[in-house]
């Protein structure tokens, strides 16, 4: 039995022994700070005409808050709607006339 039993221990403690060494952690790598991003030369649509996509954003709530009204109010809740849609239509075009 001691002839079987001590190979078998002597290999395992050989194929195992590097297990049970301790290493220390890996160093954590230092905290790089994402470069800024340089503001683009050209002004973009918002910055050059806030009041436009002010209204904008108040006419797509109006639509979302008429969207999710419970009645139809005699087929003007739908009306309202084609009018905001046809508003921010408007909207766009006076953007994109612009000439820049």
């Amino acid at each position: 039995m001691n002839k079987v039993l001590m190979p078998l221990l002597f290999g395992a403690f050989i194929l195992t022994g590097p297990g049970f060494a301790q290493t220390p952690p890996p160093a954590e790598a230092p905290a790089v700070a994402a470069p800024e991003t340089p503001k683009p030369a050209v002004a973009r649509h918002h910055d050059r005409y806030p009041e436009l996509h002010k209204a904008m954003r108040k006419l797509r709530g109006a639509k979302s808050d008429l969207e999710k009204a419970a009645h139809d109010y005699g087929g003007h809740k739908l009306k309202a709607i084609e009018a905001i849609n046809q508003a921010l239509t408007e909207l766009r075009a006076a953007i994109a006339a612009d000439p820049k």
